[in-house]
Parts: C-alpha cells; structure tokens; sequence
C-alpha cells in the first residue's frame, strides 16, 4: 500500500476518500463539504452505469436569467398559444462599463421531465409523454398592435427542450414577441399542462407577459411566407440545424396566366422540427372576379408516428401497416374541405412519437356540388351572373376566437401594397419562389439512428405507391381530373356550333 500523508494523499498523488476524516481535496473549488448542496463524488465506472447522456449547459458567467411559467392549450383548442412575451433591450445606463451596444438573448422552452412531472402524482406508474413544441418570433409594429412586422423562430418537434438565438440593439427601441406555439397535447402532467420558458441574455433585458396574444393566424403566415429577422439564428447542438419552411406546391388553379388558388405544403421537419403545415393560400381580388364559386378539395396525408389536426380538432385515421416492433404504424388522414373560399391554414401534422416519418401528402379539388356534368356549363349560361355582380367570398373562418390558428386573413392587393402581407410572388413565379420545380420532392425525414427507413414487407400497395409517386414527381391534379370533362365539353361546344 502506498505511504499516506496526514492529509490522506499518497505519495504518487492519489486520495484516498474512504477514511473516517476527509482528506483536503488538491483544488480548492472540489472541496467535500459533507453537506446537501447538490455535489457528490461518483466513481467513473458508476458514472458510467448511472448516465447514458450528458448535456452541457449553455451559460455564460454575469449572465441574467428568469424563468416563465407557461402551459400547453387544451387539447380541442384552436388557439395554440396559451402566453406570449414581450422583449426589450434596457438602455444603456450612466456610468455603465463596457462599450457593445448588441444583447444576445438565448430563447428556450423547457419541458418537465419523467421524473418531475411525477412528482406529487398518485400515480406515479403513468408514463410521461413530452409534446411538440416551437417558438416564433415576431417584431411588433408600432403602428399596429394586431400586425407583426418580419416573423421567424423554430420547431422543435418532441423535444423535452429546444432554444434559439436572438440579437436587440441597445441604441434602438425594438421589441420582440416570444410566442410559443403547439399542435399537440402533452399527457401524464399537471393539471396546468406546464412547462417552461426561460430568458438567458448577457446584458440587462425587460421581459413582460402581454395582456393579449397577437393573432397566430397571421403570426404564422408571415413566418412561412413573409421575411425572416435577420438578427435571429439557430445556435447550440446540431440537432437544431437545418433550413425549415420549405415550400411544395400540390395543387393550383389559374384563370389564363393568372392564379387563382394554390394548396401548400411547408415543411418544418429539418433538425427533428417534426411539423408540416397545408396551406390553401386564394388570390381574393381575382377569385371575386372569377366564375368559381368556392373551393372545395380532397387530401391524403399518408405519415407513421405523427397526429393532424385542422378546425375540426385533431382528426381519425386508418391504419395502413403495422411497423415492426418498437416502430410506429403506417397512418392515412383522409381529409375534405368544402366551400372554402379565403386563405388560411387548412391542416398541420405534428410529431407524436420518437419515431415518426412523413411520406406522402396528395391533394385534389373536388366537384362543386352545383355541377351535374359537362353539360351544365352550358344549361345554365345565360342565367350566370356577371363576374362584377359576384358576392363576397364566405366568411366561413373569419371568427378568430372560434378558429384561432386555422381563420382565413387576406391576400388582396391592398394587403401586399401595405407589406402586411408578401405573397405576391406566391401568385406570379412559384418557380423561383419555391425553390424547384411545381413536382420537386421534399426529402422525407430520417429516422432517429441516421439510416434510411427501411418499409415494410407486408406494407400494402396503397401506402407504398402513394410514397413512390411522390419520390418521382406529381402531377398537376386538376388537369389530370378534368382532362375528360374537358374533352366532353369540347365536344358538346362544337355540337352546339353545328346546330
């Protein structure tokens, strides 16, 4: 055995820790102190055995940090976001030290553990299940309280916690709204639902709760079709990375060169986001002034381990294939909407497991009901009204406090002459605003171990030629569905000019 010194150190160095009197540690900053004050000693293999992941804080020393208790919304809610919080860089102060006029500001949403949100339970045995979360942010105009200027932020898919990075300007009076939004619903927690945001800045910073939330619907329209805040990045892991809110269209519908409606599909699945949103997106000025008289259209959304959820609340879906063990099954959302007429969010898909894939979304626009065939058009033309005399498109959606997140907004001239809204170039190039052809692919999203999924043998052929076609491209459905009546009319036409 090694000699020891009165100390309890040995002559190559070593402690030992298992004498009755505690030997001085060698840094002074690892002193036992014997007491509860959250340090204790583990041995390496231990250490080892006990954690399997070891997270490092993000912290910085003189740092300040609060903490906000918020909460998820009720599981038929349309309203996904419970609170929203103001941010404001404090001005520089007399005397201050210290010449940067930049506060970085850290942004996270924290989720109870296992083990905290069983604490004080009865039943200690439910299992707890984290829910999707997401963070947008948006710069509040002065001039309207309603209205937010540029919107950007971040889904986190299901995460226990996800953050972002922000930078306010101490010499300029910006604010910036957090809204924290959600799809989904946590289960096995309080009774609040709750859950954390948490404010990290290295500089002085005022954070107020607001009295009333910003309209959602218009908050996240400008955060997939508006401008981005330049002074907003994703930092930290690199399960954070990766370009969210890629756009594919699935369907359009045009009156000569001009369009009148088109159905998108964003996609916010980079870095584990875990969330698609379908937008139908309607030029007002030109579907008034057009012979449509609504929209109505049919989509299949064909995913495994997530939910949908649109006005209607949080939809049913078939069973397509069981997956394998420990994997989620194979789902299909047959969804149909009737009689639309204004822009809004029609649907989101939204993470509901650790494994989960999107495959294939398909969409087509269904018969008006008002249609008996090729031959109406021509019955009933001399008693159509005239495209001036149209009535105003429904207002099916526009109660806000009933449909929250999914009521229609505008899309008219006057809309992208304000800078309220830019979807102009949604309407005039979708090539180069889209990024890609109308039939580009989005890449389906890995699974958790990095390798492709690998479907099934007994999946049936519905779900696997579903995801083929949407590997090799689509198709321009309307044309495609209305290519025989087209036929047909030209047909009755030319009969008609005979006679």
């Amino acid at each position: 055995m090694a000699n020891k010194n009165v100390n309890g150190v040995s002559s190559n160095g070593m402690v030992d820790l298992t004498t009755d009197a505690p030997p001085e540690p060698q840094s002074p900053e690892l002193k036992r102190t014997m007491k509860n004050d959250g340090t204790f000693w583990i041995d390496y293999d231990s250490f080892l055995m006990g954690f399997h992941n070891v997270d490092v804080v993000l912290a910085f020393e003189g740092n300040h940090a609060k903490s906000f208790s918020t909460n998820f919304p009720v599981k038929k809610s349309n309203h996904r976001c419970a609170r929203a919080f103001e941010l404001s860089a404090v001005p520089r102060q007399p005397g201050e030290e210290g010449s940067c006029s930049q506060v970085e500001v850290y942004v996270m949403i924290i989720q109870k553990t296992k083990r905290g949100a069983s604490r004080g339970r009865t039943d200690r045995k439910v299992s707890y299940k984290a829910c999707d979360t997401g963070i947008l942010v948006g710069e509040q105009l002065s001039s309207n309280k309603e209205r937010l200027g540029s919107v950007d932020g971040r889904f986190f898919g299901v995460n226990r916690n996800g953050h972002i990075k922000l930078t306010l300007d101490r010499n300029n009076v910006n604010r910036r709204l957090v809204m924290p939004i959600s799809f989904g619903h946590p289960a096995a927690t309080d009774d609040e639902r709750s859950f954390v945001v948490r404010v990290v800045s290295d500089a002085p910073l005022f954070v107020q709760e607001i009295p009333t939330l910003p309209k959602m619907n218009l908050a996240l329209e400008r955060f997939c079709f508006g401008d981005k805040i330049l002074s907003l990045s994703n930092s930290g892991t690199s399960s954070h990375r990766g370009v969210q809110g890629t756009k594919t269209m699935l369907i359009e519908q045009k009156t000569g060169n001009t369009h009148l409606f088109k159905v998108l599909r964003v996609d916010c699945l980079a870095g584990g986001g875990g969330t698609v949103l379908l937008f139908l997106i309607v030029n007002d000025e030109c579907f008034l002034q057009s012979d449509e008289a609504d929209i109505s259209l049919s989509i299949e959304i064909n995913c495994r381990g997530m939910i949908c959820r649109t006005a209607d609340g949080l939809e049913k879906h078939e069973v397509i294939s069981k997956g394998k063990k420990f994997e989620a099954a194979w789902r299909r959302f047959s969804l149909t909407f009737t009689k639309e007429s204004r822009s809004r969010l029609l649907a989101a898909c939204v993470q509901s497991g650790q494994d989960f894939q999107m495959g294939s979304i398909k969409c087509s626009k269904l018969k008006s009901t008002s249609e008996l065939g090729p031959m109406s058009k021509f019955v009933s033309k001399q008693s159509k009204p005239e495209a001036s005399s149209k009535t105003k498109p429904s207002q099916k959606f526009d109660n806000y406090q009933e449909f929250g997140v999914f009521s229609s907004f505008d899309t008219s001239t006057d809309a992208f002459s304000s800078g309220f809204i830019d979807l102009s170039s949604t309407f005039n190039n979708t090539n180069t605003h889209f990024g890609g052809r109308q039939d580009e692919v989005i890449e389906l999203y890995p699974n958790p171990s990095g390798n492709a999924h690998n479907v099934d043998q007994d999946l049936n052929a519905a779900i696997m030629a579903s995801i083929m076609e949407n590997q090799s491209g689509q198709n321009n459905t309307t044309e495609n569905n209305s290519s025989f009546d087209d036929d047909m009319s030209k047909a009755i036409a030319a009969s008609l000019k005979d006679n």
